[in-house]
């Protein structure tokens, strides 16, 4: 299956998923190219890094056929074609996709669907994949932020860097949590495990 990730992290965040694009995080001319391809467009939550503003409106204008999916936050501030709930499946075309919550500072959705066969797992900018639907999964993008050791050496260390690192970093799913739902929710062991939104500095 097809995959591409154009960017991911604090700058900016775009994943090509066969004919889906989770995210436009990114400035317009880097993704135009990838969007004549593009069927749905998946919007985790509202944070600048994840939905580029000016990029979204281009989109709506230049390829209008593309179906923006989003939670009703992520509708409340930019509009989208279908409001995603947690427990509630949404279909476009031959596709449905099964959002699911995550625990973030913001609303913001995972989401499970299948492409050629293949079941498919995204989550970025969560704490932990306690919603998440058990796999089995054959490829399982997850967020992969930081390592808990290197973390954790940085939990008073506040006036260093400005803000609480520390409890930031909380808000993102940790290495050994990602390979764990890896291990515990892979089909098998050619399963493929994309690590997402991996930090500069504590990874």
């Amino acid at each position: 299956m097809y995959y591409e990730i154009i960017a991911s992290g604090s700058s900016g965040n775009c994943v090509v998923i066969g004919d889906v694009m989770v995210d436009c995080g990114v400035s317009y001319k880097i993704i135009k190219d990838y969007l004549y391809d593009v069927k749905t467009l998946l919007l985790t939550h509202i944070h600048g890094d994840h939905i580029n503003g000016s990029t979204l409106t281009k989109i709506k204008k230049e390829f209008p056929r593309i179906t923006i999916l989003g939670n009703y936050e992520v509708h409340q501030e930019y509009g989208v074609d279908l409001i995603t709930n947690e427990g509630f499946d949404t279909g476009v075309g031959q596709t449905v996709f099964t959002p699911f919550l995550g625990d973030h500072d913001v609303i913001c959705h995972g989401y499970v669907w299948e492409n050629e066969s293949q079941r498919i797992i995204y989550a970025t900018d969560l704490s932990n994949l306690d919603s998440a639907p058990p796999g089995p999964y054959d490829y399982l993008f997850l967020e992969s932020n930081h390592d808990e050791v290197k973390l954790a050496q940085v939990r008073k260390q506040i006036r260093k860097y400005g803000y609480n690192v520390y409890r930031s970093g909380l808000r993102h799913l940790s290495t050994q949590k990602s390979k764990a739902f890896y291990y515990t929710n892979r089909r098998h062991k050619d399963s493929e495990w994309i690590e997402l939104h991996k930090s500069s500095r504590f990874y």
